[in-house]
């Protein structure tokens, strides 16, 4: 099926709770363009949603789109962390597909419509409004207030729509999912996770990269050994020998963040 109307993004994403209100959409504005956020069940209160999509349109390329839907998550993921609320972006996989012939031959959708598989993450579609995506209906007891929430993505979005997390979006993430678990340790397991990750990113300054490779040149040149076995040295201390630590790296994420005092702390808590 043809289509020269352009491009629109959606952003289906999972929180742990619904959003307190009525609605069935809400907007704010980021980087020009109005989002809309939606339960992935058309008409359905926010209230009610687990599953939960955010949506713009009038992007003239899928470049152009793709890049505003990865800043949009990475707003969507602030805004929850900031809140303590969490949420689940997914890793842009589908969770629920339907082949696009049996559901016309079924009458699931019509002739003008087409199906795609309800991804769970970014996906970057026509600007229309004839795509359709199989969905799971499920029940939400708790709701989270709409006030904070809404405030917070307008927040991010206008103030801080070109953010990018860069090396620190896995630990972004992470610090979201062990918002969504209702269990104490899993929260902490995670959250010790997230700060482990950010440290696993670390990289040897420029000074410190000339100091292994005059070590590798020192093991060439060196008469100890047959001239093989110095090269198998050499090439270890170049490419995988000298690696960051965890705890180095960690120990650099805290002082980054002027939290060198936890760093006892933190040993304290692999000693036991």
């Amino acid at each position: 099926m043809t289509d020269t109307s352009g491009f629109r993004i959606r952003l289906r994403v999972r929180i742990p709770l619904g959003i307190t209100t009525e609605a069935t959409s809400l907007q704010f504005r980021m980087a020009g363009k109005e989002v809309t956020l939606l339960s992935q069940n058309k008409g359905e209160s926010l209230n009610k949603a687990t599953w939960i999509f955010l949506r713009a349109t009038g992007f003239s390329s899928e470049e152009e789109a793709r890049q505003f839907g990865n800043r949009l998550r990475s707003v969507v993921q602030l805004s929850a962390l900031s809140l303590l609320l969490g949420v689940d972006v997914g890793d842009d996989k589908p969770t629920a597909t339907v082949d696009e012939q049996a559901a016309r031959s079924m009458g699931l959708i019509k002739e003008h419509e087409r199906s795609a598989p309800n991804v769970h993450g970014l996906m970057i579609l026509p600007d229309d409004e004839k795509t359709r995506f199989p969905v799971v209906n499920i029940e939400v007891k708790r709701t989270v207030d709409v006030g904070p929430l809404l405030s917070a993505l307008k927040e991010s979005g206008e103030e801080n729509g070109n953010i990018e997390f860069g090396r620190a979006t896995d630990g972004v993430r992470v610090l979201n999912l062990a918002l969504m678990t209702s269990e104490p340790l899993a929260q902490m397991v995670l959250a010790f996770s997230a700060v482990e990750e950010l440290g696993q990113n670390e990289k040897w300054s420029d000074a410190q990269r000339a100091l292994i490779e005059q070590l590798a040149k020192a093991v060439e040149a060196s008469t100890e050994a047959n001239e093989a076995e110095r090269a198998e040295v050499a090439e270890a201390i170049r490419t995988s020998l000298f690696r960051i630590g965890l705890r180095q790296g960690v120990k650099r994420v805290l002082s980054s963040v002027g939290l060198d005092d936890l760093l006892k702390e933190w040993d304290r808590l692999y000693q036991h």
